[in-house]
């Protein structure tokens, strides 16, 4: 299909200048502009503009096959949009050769009420698709007019659909608008929560729906967005960037570098906000000084940076800490940077595990904030979303529950559900109902979260993975493993492929152990099982394997037993009692055996010996089957199950006898340095060899 007929950009300029200049068109909107020029214009034609130029011996050069769609709105200023198009045509080169398509001039005015909806969906969707470029124009950058209009994200769909190429423009003032935004260091997460298709609306409530019938059944709103997110993040690098080498002036270097390096933070780029931080700290040391509060400031986010990639903590710990002190020092307790650089330190201290120390920091932090600026806050608000997954880590789920579920009221009141920092509270909180066993609310906050990071931040973000993978685990726990495999296999491609994303695997591998075992596809089960073992030989691992090869007793399981016993004998262990998992009722690591139901999927909800003799009935509201058919398994620590293996196989020999009774004392030195229950303990008596009546002797 060839492309319609549109207008040389060149012709803005033409028909702004033959109706009497900029001043006739001062503060009209692109819709006055329709109505008090354009219908006059063509009346005696009742053509549109472009058939009505085309038309004119002196205008029709002005005509020529289009080359850009314009989408935009008609509440602009008719002169801004002008602007737009002028410097985005100027700033590519490309302003002697582009014609626009600009439904204003494209589409007969005089005959526009009495088109339909399919009219008008055809005619956008194969105008846009001969065409083949769109540019879209943006105003005001962080919430767009146009975006709120259904068929403006109609013509994004058109994009998405038809892959063409998308663009945005801004004019010079709404530029300058967003470089003052930008400053912001929350101005990026606040777009992404403020844009979104799915609410955008329409004059005439039925072709809304028509529209939305479209993108449901072609594509999807979470892609319609991420073009717009994709492209207009391009576009504020690229203008931070120009901004850079266009400046003389050091400061406003430094200052938007630190722009960009927050944007790159946002977007978990920790490597690129660490080159962009340095950049900018090295200005503003150059300019300021080392005790300046905006050097200060970056040197904490250099370090929160490095942190977050996790280089060596003899690395980033000192640097945030002296600069904790010098701000304190220098600029006082309560100063907004000091403040900031406590919570960079908390979060970085927490990102390589060491949450014991970061609480005292993370409740200092809230006491101060809470006293500066209140409870219902987003900087106290952010204390307590950092509180709450502290206690998640040190294994206090319902505590972390109460500071969360307050975090993330504040955070919906005040930023709007959409936004990053609320979504990532909202993750928090589907941890904690995880770790509890609440799989059922668990999962509805859980889709919401991955939805929501898709389409603000892309399928393949970290972030939209990890919720992804929240999914996938309530999906287990709600028993829905059919479902879930598939999703889960999509996710191990995935990781696969992306050397970055491949530590994430083996959460990814013991979810498929999971749930094949729950679909009875044991020996697919082992395979994971045995994988995961042989890819992260650590005592976690070693331990599943064992606890699976114990419970479904295939054939290989002599085999798979020999690899954990290699395992365990081949490594220190001082703790080796304890489970590196948690009791799902009292949240405690797992000393001593190990309880599950026998009826129950495999390794999904696991009990310490002590909650099931004393909580019996409260482990039992996790069994999703007739109550009357639960029964208990307990799985005892691998190495003391090898020991008691081998006393158990005692022949009853006499030639047995001192190898025996030299072993049985081993295995109760053991029991007494670990403090294992009596209760637990193999008696003496259960031995063939030590359980006669008659000495060798």
């Amino acid at each position: 299909m060839s492309p319609a007929r549109g207008l040389r950009l060149s012709y803005l300029r033409h028909f702004i200048n033959s109706h009497g200049g900029e001043a006739r068109f001062a503060g009209k909107t692109t819709a006055q502009v329709c109505f008090e020029f354009v219908v006059p214009l063509t009346k005696p034609s009742e053509l549109s503009l472009v058939d009505h130029v085309a038309n004119d011996p002196t205008t029709a050069a002005y005509v020529a096959p289009a080359n850009w769609y314009v989408s935009h709105a008609w509440m602009y200023l008719f002169l801004e949009t002008v602007d737009s198009l002028e410097r985005f045509f100027a700033d590519r080169g490309l302003a002697d050769d582009a014609v626009i398509w600009f439904c204003v001039f494209n589409n007969n005015q005089h005959l526009a009420s009495s088109y339909t909806f399919e009219y008008w969906s055809s005619t956008f969707k194969n105008g846009l698709a001969a065409i083949g470029n769109v540019v879209m124009i943006m105003h005001p950058w962080n919430d767009p007019i146009v975006l709120r209009r259904s068929w403006c994200v109609f013509e994004v769909y058109v994009a998405v659909t038809m892959g063409a190429r998308f663009e945005i423009a801004l004019a010079r003032d709404q530029e300058a608008t967003f470089l003052d935004d930008i400053d912001d260091f929350d101005a990026f997460n606040k777009m992404l929560a403020t844009i979104k298709s799915e609410d955008s609306e329409t004059t005439v409530p039925s072709d809304r729906d028509g529209i939305f019938d479209l993108i449901r059944a072609e594509t999807s709103f979470i892609a319609v967005d991420r073009l717009i997110f994709s492209t207009l993040s391009s576009w504020i690098r690229t203008t931070l960037e120009a901004s850079i080498v266009a400046t003389a002036s050091l400061v406003e270097k430094a200052r938007r570098w630190r722009q960009l390096g927050l944007i790159a933070d946002n977007l978990n780029d920790y490597a690129k906000s660490e080159r962009c931080f340095r950049e900018a700290l090295t200005l503003n040391d150059h300019v300021h000084g080392p005790l300046d509060a905006e050097t200060l400031m970056l040197q904490s986010l250099v370090a929160f940076a490095m942190g977050h990639q996790r280089k060596l903590r003899s690395e980033w710990e000192p640097l945030l800490r002296s600069t904790l002190a010098l701000a304190s020092e220098h600029l006082g307790e309560t100063h907004p940077y000091t403040l900031a650089t406590r919570s960079n330190l908390v979060k970085s201290l927490g990102q390589f595990g060491d949450f014991a120390a970061a609480l005292p920091l993370a409740l200092e932090d809230f006491e101060r904030r809470r006293s500066l600026h209140g409870l219902s806050d987003l900087r106290t608000a952010h204390v307590l979303s950092e509180i709450g997954k502290i206690y998640i880590h040190l294994a206090k789920p319902r505590l972390a529950m109460r500071w969360l579920r307050k975090a993330f009221s504040i955070r919906e009141a005040l930023s709007g559900r959409e936004h990053a920092s609320t979504m990532a509270t909202l993750s928090l909180l589907v941890a904690a109902l995880i770790y509890m066993g609440a799989a059922a609310e668990a999962s509805v906050l859980a889709n919401d979260v991955a939805a929501s990071r898709a389409r603000t931040l892309g399928a393949e973000h970290p972030n939209t993975l990890d919720s992804r993978l929240n999914v996938a685990a309530c999906m287990l726990m709600t028993g829905d493993a059919a479902t879930a495999v598939p999703a889960l296999l999509s996710l191990q491609t995935l990781f696969e492929a992306r050397h970055n994303l491949a530590p994430w695997l083996p959460i990814v591998h013991h979810n498929l152990g999971i749930a094949y075992a729950m679909l009875n596809k044991t020996d697919r089960a082992r395979t994971y099982y045995v994988r995961l073992f042989q890819n992260v030989q650590t005592k976690y691992h070693a331990w599943l394997l064992f606890d699976f090869a114990l419970r479904f007793a295939l054939t290989s399981a002599t085999e798979d037993l020999a690899l954990v016993r290699d395992h365990v004998e081949s490594t220190t262990d001082t703790e080796p009692e304890t489970w590196l998992e948690s009791c799902m009722e009292c949240y405690r690591p797992i000393i001593g055996s190990s309880v599950a139901c026998a009826v129950c999927p495999h390794d999904i909800f696991k009990f310490c010996t002590r909650c099931r003799e004393q909580r019996p009935s409260r482990l039992k509201r996790f069994c999703r089957h007739d109550l009357q058919a639960t029964r208990w398994r307990r799985t005892v620590p691998p190495r003391r199950f090898f020991y008691e293996e081998a006393l158990l196989r005692s022949t009853g020999m006499a030639d047995d006898y001192d190898d025996v009774e030299l072993l049985f004392q081993s295995y109760e030195t053991y029991c007494n340095r670990h403090k294992v229950l009596q209760t637990e303990r193999l008696p003496r008596t259960a031995m063939p060899t030590l359980n006669r009546g008659w000495h060798p002797l």
